[in-house]
């Protein structure tokens, strides 16, 4: 696990394999709880069914099923985070859901670099090809499970958690309206 600071140096995101795999962020107590907070929800509400270690809990998880780890994390950390991505839809969700909650404004590149900053960052590789159709599936199942044994605060699509519906509805929600902000 590492800062998510870390992978803005070059040289620390040329490390990750340029192979396929699934990933975790991670925050401290401050920022779930500012998440939290957002969604008008308390810790104790949530606090068993978040997964934690060491001290930091897990917010959101994703897949590299058709490019790398290497790739995948670095659209996370070091998109150019441009007017046009936002209007095109280019931005990872994580990062559309990121300016949406710190911002509510997903033309803000600045709130959302320093929050990311602040994030822990995981990765697991798995001994498949890029973009087959069984690696896919192996990410997906790999996906599947993870949303289905913790909440996952950020994520939206395929978070199937008991939990998850009120904070879905207020994601979708934040992103819908902090994409009509204006720049």
């Amino acid at each position: 696990m590492t800062k998510a600071i870390n992978l803005r140096n070059k040289e620390a995101i040329n490390k990750i394999s340029s192979r396929p795999g699934y990933y975790k962020w991670w925050v401290c107590k401050n920022e779930l709880d500012f998440l939290l907070e957002v969604f008008e929800i308390s810790f104790n509400e949530v606090k068993d069914f978040l997964e934690v270690k060491d001290n930091l809990f897990c917010v959101y998880v994703g897949i590299a099923a058709k490019g790398s780890l290497r790739q995948r994390l670095n659209w996370h950390v070091n998109d150019p985070h441009t007017s046009s991505r936002v209007e095109k839809g280019t931005l990872s969700t994580l990062r559309q859901t990121i300016a949406s909650i710190v911002a509510h404004n997903q033309y803000d590149k600045n709130a959302t670099d320093l929050f990311i900053n602040s994030m822990f960052v995981e990765w697991f590789y798995i001994d498949s090809p890029i973009g087959t159709e069984s690696t896919k599936t192996e990410l997906h199942n790999i996906e599947s499970k993870l949303m289905s044994e913790y909440l996952r605060i950020l994520n939206i699509q395929d978070n199937h958690h008991p939990f998850s519906n009120t904070i879905k509805r207020k994601l979708k929600t934040l992103r819908k309206e902090s994409k009509q902000t204006i720049a």
